[in-house]
């Protein structure tokens, strides 16, 4: 009943975060309102610490053991890996992002939570038309942080030994439909192999096993937006009349990619497992907008918006890890509990993103 209770608050969690975030990013468009250029920059400030958490999270749980599994062997496992944003990571300042000398940030100085951070708006940012100089063409205040500074992913994965010593681990969570909010989706595939076995010294040793690993996962989340004109009406007193689109398929697509390679050490005892690993992760993210978007302009001295002037499928851009490295080094170390075919897993890997993770399973060796 325990085990029940914690994976439907994980469950709740999970889907609580999500609609959170969902919360929190249907306001992003409102910065493509003055450049592009300078979105991009400002979306890549705001979304890094979920893209670096969701990248940490992938390249972890993918094993509870060095052992191997006998040939026709196999495990399934259920497991929730939680990344820990660091407090570093939960703000940013507009004003060193390289934004257009057209940009007026106010207050000056003032620091913009990112999507972990504190769930307040951040700095008003407004652009002037370029023409006249004195007209307000755009005006926004960065988005508000979701205070959700741990951000948790679930796998279910299984594992199937193969021949000479090598396991094969195949992960998935199917689309997952979150109604108007969005879906996410993830699967992924990893390979495990004995080293022990090639090594005359340790052949035989009882209870150490070691072996190499390597997995990529791969994660997809889609979330429905909502930049209408009416925010121009309400921000600019905007001139609307000309705008007739509906604006209804504007969507954010945040893709990562994540691949680990590791070398894993255990004892494995009959009740108790104790491992680690030392490795690297590397992480690949893309962020796109696709679908229209309004956009204000200036006609003579008014501000207006009008369906000739949108913008369609805006933004597409590979974003970067915080410390401005894809690949990281990673170490790792765990414990696990087996009860005849049930196990209980409960690692913590140290890396610039740290990972918590858990997990329950069977397994047949």
């Amino acid at each position: 009943m325990k085990r029940i209770v914690i994976l439907l608050a994980t469950i709740i969690f999970l889907l609580t975060s999500f609609l959170k975030l969902n919360a929190q990013i249907k306001s992003i468009p409102d910065m493509l309102s003055g450049s592009t250029a300078d979105a991009e920059k400002l979306f890549q400030a705001y979304l890094k610490p979920y893209a670096n958490a969701f990248g940490a999270n992938l390249n972890g749980g993918w094993y509870n053991t060095a052992k191997v599994h006998k040939l026709g062997g196999f495990d399934l496992t259920l497991s929730v890996s939680a990344a820990i944003v660091p407090s570093s990571d939960k703000t940013f300042d507009p004003s060193k992002l390289g934004l257009s000398d057209k940009a007026t940030i106010l207050p000056v100085g003032a620091l913009a939570p990112t999507v972990a951070g504190e769930n307040k708006v951040g700095p008003e940012i407004s652009y002037k038309d370029p023409i006249t100089g004195n007209i307000t063409v755009a005006k926004f205040k960065t988005p508000k942080g979701t205070g959700l500074g741990i951000v948790p992913s679930p796998m279910l994965q299984l594992g199937i030994g193969l021949i000479k010593g090598t396991d094969a681990t195949f992960r998935y969570m199917p689309s997952t439909n979150f109604g108007d909010y969005g879906s996410m989706t993830m699967w992924g595939v990893g390979v495990k192999h004995s080293l022990k076995q090639w090594i005359p010294g340790i052949k035989m040793t009882p209870f150490f096993n070691l072996s190499v690993f390597g997995g990529y996962t791969q994660l997809k989340t889609n979330m429905n937006l909502n930049l209408q004109p009416e925010v121009y009406e309400q921000s600019l007193n905007a001139d609307i009349s000309a705008s007739t689109l509906a604006y209804d398929n504007q969507k954010m697509e945040l893709m990562v990619k994540g691949f680990t390679g590791n070398i894993l050490a255990s004892f494995d005892f009959p009740v108790i497992a104790l491992y680690a690993g030392v490795g690297f992760s590397s992480t690949n993210t893309n962020l796109t907008l696709s679908g229209d978007y309004p956009m204000p302009s200036v006609e003579g001295t008014k501000v207006i918006v009008k369906d000739g002037n949108k913008k369609t499928d805006p933004i597409d851009i590979e974003m970067k890890s915080m410390d401005g490295s894809k690949t990281k080094p990673r170490l790792n170390a765990g414990v696990r509990f087996k009860f005849a075919i049930i196990t209980l897993h409960f690692d913590y890997t140290y890396a610039s993103y740290s990972v918590a993770t858990a997990g329950l399973g069977i397994s047949f060796r």
